[in-house]
């Protein structure tokens, strides 16, 4: 069946793994989670189409094939929205910027919507859920450090100079140099403020990250070819033999 869309593939991969786990509960059987990567990165540093590449080659060489997987970053949104039954006029709310405490208070006191701390716990329950689950990469929302002490984890860091990256965004929205440049500096700051805010790290601190990459060195291919060889090293068990 051929799928078309991030979300159509995470909702196809939610399916799979439920059925999966509701045939080895009537057989009670525990199945150990799969693979789940992390990845931070800076704004124009190509994650997205890392991501898409790293993703192809995990499944082509993980010891059960069969198994669907999915990247969760704009589409973890709409995911927590459907857990929690939160109304969808909240899902441009749900970013990686932190807000105010005081609006916060007025803004659950009047109900407008609930705090950004109650939707981080949910964003947080969310992801922890999806790494039980494995076979799947985690783009951001500080997820690196929600699941640093789990086994099954592999955590990345996607950077690249600021020319590269305005040259990215500018192709993909269609922006002048000054306004991919706004741009990008406007997205760093929202996520460096998230995560300095809600988990009281440094994004860019390189010890919250089994690897760094600069795709400036690389082409895409090769980024996510030499992506996919580290975690297979280091998450060995869920791969076929790696040389």
């Amino acid at each position: 069946m051929l799928i078309s869309g991030a979300y159509e593939k995470a909702k196809l991969y939610i399916e799979s793994h439920s059925r999966e786990k509701e045939a080895l509960e009537k057989i009670r059987k525990v199945v150990e989670p799969g693979p789940c990567i992390t990845i931070s990165r800076q704004t124009g540093a190509a994650a997205g189409e890392i991501s898409d590449l790293l993703i192809d080659i995990l499944k082509s060489n993980a010891k059960n094939s069969k198994m669907e997987w999915a990247i969760f970053d704009k589409n973890l949104i709409e995911k927590v929205i459907q857990d929690h039954n939160l109304p969808e006029k909240l899902s441009s709310y749900l970013t990686e910027e932190k807000h105010s405490f005081l609006n916060s208070i007025m803004n659950e006191l009047f109900g407008i919507h609930p705090s950004p701390l109650r939707l981080v716990y949910k964003t947080t329950r969310t992801i922890l859920q999806l790494a039980q689950i494995g076979n799947c990469i985690i783009v951001g929302r500080g997820s690196n450090i929600i699941l640093r002490n789990l086994d099954n984890t592999y955590h990345i860091r996607i950077i690249a100079p600021l020319k590269k990256r305005i040259e990215q965004v500018r192709k993909y929205y269609n922006f002048s140099e000054e306004e991919a440049k706004k741009f990008i500096e406007s997205e760093d700051q929202k996520r460096k403020n998230y995560v300095k805010h809600y988990f009281h790290k440094d994004i860019d601190d390189p010890s919250l990250y089994d690897i760094v990459i600069n795709t400036e060195r690389y082409t895409l291919e090769e980024t996510a070819k030499i992506l996919s060889h580290a975690i297979m090293i280091k998450l060995k068990k869920f791969f076929k033999e790696v040389t």
